[in-house]
């Protein structure tokens, strides 16, 4: 999956995995054609069963006992919390690649750390593995209300749309998406398909519709809960990114960026954003729209920032925009200072420079993760800390080496490669979850 920061989620395209909890199942004919895309995973290496870090030493389990001779595992097991990290809840033990976890509402969706086509779902409170599916091709998934949507591209551009439950990826409808991406990769581009549309109910897409004239593209709307297309039309101009307000869609190409009302074919406004090989919505909130580019083969690019009316409002550049966090109303992004790499954070209301602190051993950003108000960063001597507001430093005495922290509900999930062939994760309360450190310590296998 090309984990793309500014096209949210988010990587891959294709195919929605999702539903309410308890709706009726719909007729096995209208999702056999999809099981060809997914198959049930039994193997589990790929995504291993969660325990409880206070009861490791009784468990028989191989990776487990592998990470336990593990000096940094040791140590990070054994922490039992400070003003940062509350202690450890659960653990899980791959004996290969960590799968790579995104947080959804809570859960945490996972990809397989050595095929990205293995798709999983754990509970993030617990660590239970709800489900575990393999998809012939690379997928992504994101979810809207607790619906678990998956996105699987196919060789030749073509996309199927299912929808399943959150918690058992049961599979309740199959639909063909209406358009094709507009990207030359369709298997490694999502930005064309978004849950980012201002309301709980749907995603959408931008594209090419078949047959349709040059120098236009189609919108499509889609219910995440019927699989239904609700509203498609055409607009000027080929765009390759979608996002909306839920007021108006904001579509964007390389150079440039504009804005329709939901049905219209022509924009309220359209302005030019710095050259480069991509252009995505890095994020659509408060009234502010921003725009990431960047080279087709990564680097530096930049930031800019549009109001609803089309005014540019600041831009900031010279950073890989890609390797950002946004949360509480600030952009944070991996920047070097003279001889000082660290991190830098832009209030988005008008881009002023907040802080910059010095990270010297970050390597990626985005690899970090947030509560709203700290931002947890890995690093090989153990995780830095900074408060969201100032820059400050947040103390910590857990110093176990740690390459990807994120923050899951009142969950902080923290992973380690120790080598090929043994990876780590474990799951810490957050400061505000300190109260749950009283609740009992039960196999999360058997919730």
């Amino acid at each position: 999956m090309k984990v793309n920061a500014g096209k949210v989620a988010a990587g891959g395209i294709a195919a929605a995995m999702l539903a309410v909890l308890g709706v009726v199942a719909v007729q096995a004919e209208e999702v056999s054609s999809c099981w060809q895309d997914f198959d049930t995973l039994t193997d589990n290496e790929v995504f291993p069963d969660a325990f409880t870090v206070r009861l490791v030493d009784t468990y028989d389990d191989e990776a487990l006992r592998a990470a336990n001779a593990d000096p940094g595992f040791d140590a990070a097991a054994a922490f039992k919390g400070d003003a940062a990290f509350g202690g450890p809840v659960w653990t899980i033990a791959a004996p290969g690649p960590n799968p790579t976890f995104t947080d959804q509402l809570g859960l945490l969706a996972a990809r397989g750390g050595a095929d990205p086509g293995d798709l999983a779902m754990y509970e993030g409170r617990n660590g239970k593995r709800h489900w575990m599916r393999s998809a012939v091709e690379p997928a992504d998934f994101f979810m809207k209300n607790l619906r678990a949507l998956t996105f699987v591209p196919q060789s030749d551009g073509s996309t199927r749309v299912m929808g399943a439950d959150a918690r058992s990826g049961y599979l309740q409808w199959c639909a063909e998406v209406p358009l094709a991406p507009t990207g030359d990769r369709p298997d490694q581009d999502t930005g064309w398909a978004t849950g980012t549309t201002g309301n709980g109910r749907t995603v959408m897409m931008v594209g090419q519709a078949k047959g349709a004239k040059a120098g236009t593209s189609a919108i499509a709307t889609q219910d995440v809960v019927t699989g239904k297309v609700t509203r498609r039309w055409t607009v000027e101009g080929t765009w390759t990114d979608v996002a909306s307000d839920g007021k108006l869609v904001y579509v964007a190409a390389p150079g440039a960026v504009a804005a329709f009302k939901p049905g219209a074919a022509t924009p309220v406004w359209r302005a030019e954003v710095p050259a480069g090989g991509e252009a995505a919505f890095r994020s659509v909130a408060d009234g502010q729209v921003l725009v990431a580019t960047r080279p087709a083969g990564g680097g530096p690019g930049a930031v800019t920032a549009f109001d609803a009316t089309g005014r540019r409002v600041w831009s900031v550049g010279g950073s890989d925009p890609q390797d950002a966090i946004v949360s509480g109303g600030v952009l944070a992004l991996h920047e070097t200072r003279g001889a000082a790499a660290g991190v830098a954070a832009y209030r988005i209301a008008d881009g002023t420079p907040l802080w910059f602190s010095a990270v010297p051993d970050l390597k990626t950003l985005a690899d970090g993760g947030t509560d709203g108000t700290l931002l947890y960063l890995p690093g090989v001597g153990g995780p830095r800390v900074l408060r969201l507001a100032d820059g400050t430093t947040q103390p910590t005495t857990l110093t176990a080496p740690v390459d990807r922290i994120l923050v899951s509900g009142q969950r902080i999930v923290v992973q380690r490669t120790v080598s090929p062939e043994l990876g780590w994760t474990i799951a810490y309360l957050t400061p505000k979850a300190q109260a749950d450190s009283g609740t009992p310590a039960e196999d999360p296998r058997q919730r």
